[in-house]
């Protein structure tokens, strides 16, 4: 993780404080604020009060992760950083009278913003995806989606589930799905893909694996297919059959959220923020943004290690703002990518090389539970003892379960 620098400064006195408020208080935005330090009177808003480590969602499907093991209390980590958080729904950014609006009418004025909201769900317009399909794109969701896989094993005669989307969300969930559930007799399992192969934007060389890995299984993979309706009990595609379905499960992609055409950020509902390279909106001189929602003139993928770098150059960029200095470009240093298949493989991209091997995985919990301690370092017996619980959980889980 990128180096952060702590609340070590004290308050100005006299004058007062130069405003920052922080709309999402995920990767980007925590890390955002941890960069911060006392000259800013920094305010926090998010709607929930966790931090969610959503890169290993997934795992909650098999049971390997539960939801405690993937949060970190918000208020307690923005606190740590010198800061306010304040649980609220952010409806509207003001830019040009400075203010953020909440959905219960409160205001919180600024002298600079940055806006660290995630995407919502794409679901393309598809008639009933909303209301029939599981989405996976959050702890409770995904907490959902583990429960309903556990009522289907349980439950007696064939069963049916339904993945809409072949990237690495819908590569992870299947994994999933087949290291705990794999053998269940008369579990059909079916992925949905639009685009000409799985994972379509990586190397080839993955979907092949997964086929293969997927060759003992009663696992059904479909590219090249549309859906076209989502009923409670089918998946309706173009030019095929119905599949049945027990449960769906939506990760058929991610856009903007309303908010940033709202607040004027972006032009039309859908659109990341455009920013300059220096995460400046190009909308509004007062506003920077990061993570997800940036629409950079050369487009990343939406990852968490970019949102973590794009917070500390965006607190960078608003001291600089605010100090009438030069904003320096945000210049992302790119790391691989790792993307498991539950206990069958983990797959390493680099550019356009692939590593495979179950050995992998370790790497990949390596990352989660270093990540979380520096997001929120323990402070004692009971914060470190807590980690310790995390980690041993996790471990007896994953590797110690028969």
């Amino acid at each position: 993780m990128t180096s952060r620098r702590r609340a070590t400064r004290p308050a100005s006195s006299g004058k007062s404080r130069p405003r920052v408020v922080i709309v999402g208080a995920n990767f980007g935005g925590l890390a955002a604020a941890q960069h911060l330090d006392g000259r800013y009177a920094v305010t926090v808003i998010d709607r929930s009060p966790w931090f969610e480590w959503l890169p290993n969602v997934h795992e909650l499907l098999s049971g390997v992760k539960r939801p405690a093991d993937l949060r970190l209390p918000r208020a307690r980590m923005v606190r740590r950083a010198g800061h306010r958080f304040v649980r609220a729904e952010v409806v509207r950014i003001d830019s040009p009278a400075g203010t953020v609006v909440t959905s219960t009418g409160r205001r919180f004025p600024f002298d600079a913003c940055i806006v660290a909201v995630g995407g919502v769900d794409e679901t393309f317009g598809v008639p009933g995806a909303e209301r029939n399909a599981l989405s996976f794109k959050s702890v409770d969701a995904c907490a959902q989606i583990g429960r309903r896989l556990a009522q289907l094993a349980r439950r007696r005669g064939p069963a049916s589930v339904v993945i809409v989307g072949g990237g690495f969300e819908g590569i992870e969930a299947l994994g999933e799905i087949l290291r705990r559930y794999g053998d269940r007799k008369g579990l059909t399992v079916s992925l949905v893909e639009a685009g000409p192969r799985l994972m379509a934007n990586s190397p080839a060389s993955i979907d092949r694996a997964v086929r293969r890995h997927c060759g003992r299984y009663d696992v059904h993979l479909r590219t090249a297919t549309r859906v076209t309706r989502v009923t409670p009990t089918r998946v309706i595609v173009a030019g095929g059959k119905p599949l049945r379905s027990d449960l769906t499960i939506w990760t058929g992609g991610v856009k903007a959220p309303p908010l940033l055409q709202a607040s004027g950020l972006a032009d039309r509902a859908g659109q990341w923020a455009p920013v300059t390279q220096a995460l400046r909106s190009k909308r509004h001189h007062n506003v920077f943004v990061i993570g997800d929602a940036t629409g950079l003139p050369h487009p990343l993928g939406k990852q968490a290690y970019y949102a973590l770098q794009m917070g500390v150059r965006a607190a960078d960029n608003v001291e600089r703002a605010l100090a009438g200095r030069r904003l320096r470009d945000f210049k992302p240093a790119a790391r691989g990518m790792l993307v498991a298949f539950g206990a069958l493989d983990t797959f390493l991209i680099a550019g356009g090389s692939v590593i495979a091997s179950p050995a992998l995985a370790a790497a990949k919990e390596a990352v989660f539970q270093v990540t979380m301690a520096q997001l929120d370092p323990p402070l004692g017996g009971e914060s470190l003892g807590g980690a310790a619980r995390r980690f041993a959980g996790v471990a007896r889980r994953r590797w110690l379960s028969p």
